[in-house]
């Protein structure tokens, strides 16, 4: 037996050399055995001594590794070193986190369960114990959904959300995780189609392994037929929000699309969150489509109100909507927006109740302005908050007690003309002039805010000269925007003052000849309304702007 303390030297014995451990000689070195190694006596002798020392200083038991934090699920294979370690028996101290058995080269360990556990090697009065820790992976790929979206066709961007929201909301994971990814390519979806999206994802948590995967994502457009808004719902009153409390509220029924507006300035002393919900407080799932359209806050109220309406209006044009669960007890932020004094929240959407129960409530509320983390901070940035967060379940503000708004306008359009003929008098019309009534018929809608106007305009040239007519919109009452949709195509115009004028269009009309035009506009939150669309011969137009096909 030799001491573990003992010293290690190599002694020179004529041509050989010996290695000492103590006071005992242990090994003599030959120059045939150097010279079979490529190397002179000394060298190796020196050589060998090292590594006998190394083995000497090991203590009687050592595992391979110091420590083992390893995924639940693997299975590690290692070794023990020492003396003693033929001899060594070995355990777990929690076997529902790790199990330990022998195998031929070593031994191997088992995660079973997230935990912490010990692996101990025992032989006789020598112990050795390893600290064996078992977390779980962020998530497990690859994963598969299927989202849902209407129109004719259903327009990029929306496709492209419905594939986000999907990974966001519905992915399975630790509930502390965040997911990072790159959004796919998409293009518009027609109806009744459907195509599949591979999404790579990156998941983090705490106290978890990163995890990558591919989440596969299968787009279907529901190809349900569009169908006119059966009302205007119409959140303004009151329009300056002094305090916390309800705003507005209404039963989406099954069968009834509705179009809502929601315009409300923050003038109190303090931020407020401004929330917009659909409630399904019921036992069965429901299932709604959005026709998205919501502005950031915004000192500017016609800035914030053009907003809304102009991604309200591109989506509307071809019924471009997100199809959406809401489980039962659960509600769907539509908009989640935290305003501070004097900013405005402004949005414009269309609502239908597809399946589930026969109505769900949607509300609009002023709440405290709590802080707001993770998902939910993420959806008061975004104009698609559905996309952040998916639904949850019921709580104390969503069963606040509110009054069905008396704020409901049917039939929410109007089908106008507008004729010009070369050399007669102009083609006008007047927007926002006439108001809507409302369902129980004591209120109007002054200004028409959110009222599709559908207009067919007619120019004729019975002369036999060429000649180019203008399409004009001034700003008749007051500060404000103009959004339209001439011929499909999307027209935005400047902020305008007071009586200034925009020329939308431009058409040449050859000798004797006739066009039609369809228009397409709505009075926008915020403006000063009626406002005048003007059908007139070219001519100078003081500080006219000129906008024109393209506008964003």
């Amino acid at each position: 037996m030799v001491d573990d303390d003992a010293e290690v030297i190599t002694r020179a014995a004529g041509t050989a050399a010996k290695i000492v451990v103590g006071s005992r000689a242990i090994l003599v070195v030959t120059p045939e055995e150097s010279a079979s190694h490529g190397t002179n006596v000394s060298r190796l002798a020196d050589s060998w001594a090292s590594t006998i020392r190394d083995a000497l200083a090991l203590p009687p038991l050592k595992f391979s590794v110091d420590f083992l934090r390893v995924p639940l699920g693997t299975t590690k294979n290692l070794s023990i070193v020492g003396r003693l370690a033929a001899s060594s028996v070995l355990s777990s101290t929690n076997e529902a986190v790790a199990r330990v058995s022998q195998t031929e080269t070593g031994f191997e360990v088992r995660c079973l369960g997230v935990g912490d556990a010990q692996v101990r090697a025992v032989s006789g009065n020598s112990q050795r114990t390893l600290n064996v820790i078992v977390r779980p992976y962020a998530g497990a790929f690859p994963q598969d959904f299927v989202a849902e979206v209407t129109g004719d066709p259903a327009a990029a961007s929306t496709v492209s959300g419905a594939v986000q929201g999907c990974v966001k909301t519905r992915l399975i994971s630790l509930p502390t995780a965040t997911c990072s990814f790159q959004s796919p390519q998409s293009g518009a979806l027609g109806a009744g189609a459907s195509r599949s999206y591979t999404v790579w994802v990156h998941l983090r948590a705490p106290e978890a392994f990163d995890s990558f995967g591919n989440v596969t994502v299968t787009v279907r457009n529901i190809g349900i037929a569009n169908a006119p808004d059966s009302s205007l719902w119409y959140s303004n009153t009151p329009e300056a929000v002094r305090q916390i409390g309800p705003l507005f509220s209404a039963s989406l029924k099954r069968g009834l699309p509705v179009r809502f507006l929601y315009h409300h300035i923050d003038m109190a002393t303090q931020p407020l969150i401004l929330r917009v919900e659909a409630i399904n407080d019921s036992d069965q799932p429901a299932k709604i489509s959005i026709v998205p359209g919501d502005s950031k806050p915004d000192v500017n109220p016609v800035r914030a109100g053009l907003t809304a309406a102009r991604e309200y209006l591109k989506a509307w044009k071809s019924d471009s909507g997100e199809v959406l669960s809401i489980p039962p007890h659960s509600t769907l932020p539509i908009s989640i927006r935290r305003i501070s004094p004097k900013e405005t929240v402004s949005g414009l959407c269309g609502l239908r109740l597809l399946e589930g129960p026969d109505e769900l409530q949607v509300r609009a509320d002023a709440l405290p302005a709590f802080e707001l983390s993770g998902s939910w901070y993420d959806a008061s940035l975004s104009s698609t908050p559905w996309r952040e967060t998916g639904a949850h379940p019921i709580n104390d503000y969503d069963r606040a007690v509110t009054e069905p708004s008396q704020h409901i306008y049917p039939n929410p359009y109007m089908d106008e003309r507008m004729d010009y003929s070369v050399g007669g008098r102009y083609g006008f019309l007047l927007v926002g002039q006439k108001p809507i009534s409302g369902e129980d018929h004591t209120n109007n809608l002054d200004g028409n805010f959110g009222v599709i106007y559908k207009i067919k305009a007619t120019l004729s040239n019975p002369t036999q000269v060429p000649t180019d007519v203008d399409l004009v919109f001034e700003a008749s009452a007051g500060y404000m925007g103009g959004l339209f949709l001439v011929d499909g195509s999307l027209i935005q115009t400047p902020l305008l003052g007071p009586k200034s004028v925009a020329r939308l269009e431009r058409y040449h009309l050859g000798a004797g000849s006739t066009r039609t035009v369809e228009i397409v506009t709505l009075p926008v939150s915020g403006g000063s309304y009626p406002a005048t669309l003007s059908l007139r011969p070219v001519e100078v137009l003081a500080s006219a702007h000129h906008v024109g096909r393209g506008t964003p």
